[in-house]
């Protein structure tokens, strides 16, 4: 495991007009730093997290981004950050202010992270950026913000807006949560264990291929236990910090904003992936990108897939930054 480390950024203003006095941002650094004259790091590469991730979870990756691998840390000097809102950086639950923590948008996660990398590490220029899921959502707002800063973008499983079952999905573990009489409003003295629970599940019913759930059990027992083991997940998980996450990921919407993103990208799909679908996430974003490259493989974990299998995008990522 990566080792972490913190930097504060002091009166954080977010994009509602609400300030954080003192934001923690968590990250971690890996790979052979190369430096300027002015001691500046020139191989800077950003890797964004998904909904459930942080910054360790770069490691899920270690297929593709490692010393020799296509994302090479024998090259690049990769950093991974913890989104704001979610725990390891400054959240409902870290603060203890639970629902006195402001509301934040996608936004402000990336403009967060701009200000880790300037303020806190002194970098002024990254190679590229890779956002996986919620973290290609980042991604898209960096290239809008700052489209200057990085030279590529690596976007996988994501898209530039919430489709609509995607968002009936998230709407409705943020409704199990809040229905439940444990949650009390968020004003909770104990985590809703057992919403969490079906928050859990429910998303485990989506976040694979179809096939998976019948090739992978030969018994409804045996698929229970799979559910028992993802409801295990859940017990890392606090209820106003997936509330909070889900209100950022709800407001994502930049179907009238893509056509101004100029940094080259590569889109990396997965065919059976229920939650960003090929139809009407993927290729939409894919063809609203000026100048993107696409890239679609098979996996029968779906949108897991983008960790599980994703060495099969090793090959199409390599081609990419050939000339980058």
């Amino acid at each position: 495991m990566l080792e972490k480390e913190y930097h504060i950024l002091k009166d954080f203003q977010l994009e509602s007009g609400e300030v954080i006095p003192d934001l923690t941002m968590e990250y971690a650094v890996q790979g052979t730093k190369k430096l300027d004259e002015d001691g500046k790091i020139t191989n800077a590469f950003l890797y964004l997290h998904g909904w459930s991730g942080d910054c360790n979870s770069v490691e899920n990756l270690n297929p593709v981004i490692g010393p020799g691998k296509v994302i090479d840390t024998n090259q690049f000097c990769v950093i991974s950050t913890t989104a704001l809102g979610t725990p390891g950086s400054s959240s409902p639950s870290t603060t203890s202010m639970g629902t006195a923590f402001p509301e934040y948008s996608i936004k402000d996660l990336a403009v967060a992270q701009y200000e880790l990398l300037t303020q806190g590490l002194g970098i002024e220029h990254l190679r590229g950026i890779m956002g996986t899921s919620m973290g290609g959502f980042q991604a898209l707002h960096w290239a809008l913000e700052y489209p200057d800063f990085m030279d590529f973008m690596i976007l996988h499983a994501t898209s530039h807006h919430f489709s609509n079952r995607m968002f009936g999905v998230y709407h409705l573990m943020s409704e199990i949560i809040e229905d439940d009489t444990e949650y009390n409003q968020g004003k909770y003295t104990q985590n809703p264990t057992k919403a969490m629970e079906k928050v859990a599940y429910l998303s485990y019913l989506w976040s694979l291929a179809p096939d998976n759930y019948e090739e992978c059990f030969q018994s409804k027992k045996e698929f229970l236990e799979g559910v028992k083991e993802r409801k295990a997940d859940s017990v890392d998980w606090d209820a106003n910090d997936l509330v909070w996450r889900n209100k950022a990921v709800f407001n994502h919407d930049l179907t009238h904003e893509l056509s101004r993103i100029e940094v080259p990208s590569l889109v990396i799909g997965i065919q059976q992936d229920q939650i960003v679908d090929e139809k009407f996430s993927l290729r939409p974003l894919y063809e609203g990108l000026p100048q993107a490259e696409l890239f679609i493989y098979q996996s029968i974990w779906g949108h897991y897939g983008c960790i599980r299998d994703v060495s099969k995008s090793s090959e199409a990522i390599e081609k990419f930054l050939a000339d980058k």
